[in-house]
């Protein structure tokens, strides 16, 4: 397999993640990441579902995360006025059903403990942007703009919503005579129509460790996670007046982030706590759009793209990680069979077969997870008459939490893992459809179309 040569572009938790696989699979590669270090502090927070928790688990890497990361375990709905209308055990369930349960920590954390988990991080390469990518008959060329050259077999786009790898897929596909009609699609499916403030906040101690307090709106709504040593995880979201397309989205600055806060102060985050409280205790405060679309064609040529650059979901389910995590897994998956088979390398049909099958394998499920977080961001906005009544009054009442327990399950047990390492073999009481000789595929269900 030492023949084929993979250049995975962006060195987030995707990128680190195809790295970690690649290793397992005995694949070759070289990683370029175009920021200074790879585990950057931006003052961000991940939430980590068992879907990707059990293919980092598989990677070795699942101890660290569980010594510094506190699982939630249940959780308040909370009407604008800070009252509860509901609790949730939803995620001492999905624990026992799964085997792991949701996680929120900081991001750097989860980067700095792939990176350290690296077996060879000087195939990991910091301060590399992307200048150009060049195609021919049997290779791949990609420069950066310090002049270094790397050549290889395929190019992997891990490079977030604005991929560059993503864009020289859509440039080459604009050079055909007749472009595919999703190409034609994929060019405007990138949108944003809300903005996320986010932000970690120490020494919360009047809230409960491993809770989660959502804030019903209008038009905006808070959710705070309580992790290990009382450390909040925040998030405020806020409609925007206008819903822009991807190369119209606003830029936010500090003084954007500083205004948002301040505007949401008084907001009652719960019975004894506003929102204040966390402002005045918080590292710092971000506030981005948060882009959200689907990219049906993920390849062309020697190219493919995952991750944000193809399923960008809104915030509020906390699955983009995961959904990342997932489909490095399984190109991971498919880039291993396929080299098993032809241990001599790959020829452009053997590529182009295999990212039509990656690309195949994970649309319904990312187009599943993309409707669910969209409606997800507009039920706890109270974006409207439907989503007000929807939220507050017919879901509660006429399903509790039975259906999102059942909907997540789904999502959980039908998620992919590494196919050629040992399961992992934790406790759980569900089995995942991997170990289900009765396994079957499943509908869309509740989760698609009423969000989470």
């Amino acid at each position: 397999m030492s023949k084929f040569r993979a250049i995975i572009v962006g060195g987030a938790i995707a990128g680190q993640t195809l790295a970690l696989a690649f290793e397992e699979a005995n694949i070759d590669y070289v990683l370029l990441e175009s920021q200074s270090q790879f585990a950057p502090q931006l003052g961000a927070s991940v939430g980590l579902w068992p879907n990707g928790l059990r293919i980092l688990d598989q990677l070795g890497i699942f101890e660290e995360i569980e010594a510094i990361a506190e699982p939630l375990s249940a959780g308040y709905y909370r009407r604008p006025d800070g009252t509860a209308f509901c609790k949730s055990q939803l995620f001492t369930d999905v624990a026992k059903r799964h085997g792991y349960g949701l996680t929120f920590f900081q991001r750097q954390h989860l980067l700095q403990i792939m990176y350290n988990g690296q077996r060879h991080p000087e195939k990991l390469l910091a301060n590399k942007v992307v200048d150009k990518i060049e195609e021919t008959v049997d290779r791949v060329t990609v420069t950066t703009k310090d002049g270094s050259v790397y050549e290889g077999d395929i190019v992997i786009g891990a490079d977030g919503v604005r991929s560059v790898v993503r864009q020289h897929i859509w440039d080459e596909m604009n050079k055909l005579e007749n472009p595919p009609k999703e190409f034609l699609e994929d060019k405007k499916a990138i949108f944003a129509e809300y903005t996320c403030v986010f932000g970690i906040s120490e020494n919360i101690s009047q809230l409960e460790v491993g809770f989660t307090h959502l804030c019903y709106g209008p038009s905006r709504s808070f959710l705070v996670a309580i992790g290990k040593d009382h450390i909040a995880y925040w998030f405020l979201f806020e409609k925007m007046k206008e819903r822009y397309q991807l190369s119209d989205i606003p830029r936010f600055t500090e003084k954007d982030a500083i205004e948002a806060g301040e505007k949401y102060s008084d907001v009652p985050i719960s019975e004894n706590t506003k929102f204040q409280d966390l402002w005045d205790k918080k590292g710092s405060a971000v506030k981005v759009a948060m882009e959200e679309g689907l990219v049906k064609k993920w390849h062309h040529g020697r190219c493919i793209a995952l991750g944000d650059a193809v399923h960008k979901y809104t915030a509020n389910f906390g699955m983009g990680a995961n959904t990342a995590i997932c489909s490095a897994a399984v190109l991971a998956n498919m880039l291993h069979d396929a080299l098993k088979t032809n241990p001599n390398g790959l020829s452009m049909q053997d590529i182009d077969k295999t990212f039509e099958e990656v690309t195949a394998s994970r649309q319904s499920t990312v187009q599943e997870v993309f409707v669910g977080a969209g409606a997800t961001t507009r039920l706890e906005a109270q974006d409207g008459l439907m989503n007000h009544m929807m939220g507050r009054y017919i879901l509660p009442i006429l399903y509790g939490e039975a259906w999102k327990l059942e909907a997540i399950s789904e999502l959980m047990r039908k998620s992919p893992i590494l196919t050629y390492l040992d399961k992992p073999t934790r406790p759980h009481e569900m089995p995942y459809y991997d170990e289900d000789e009765k396994k079957k595929t499943p509908d869309a269900g509740w989760f698609s179309w009423l969000g989470f």
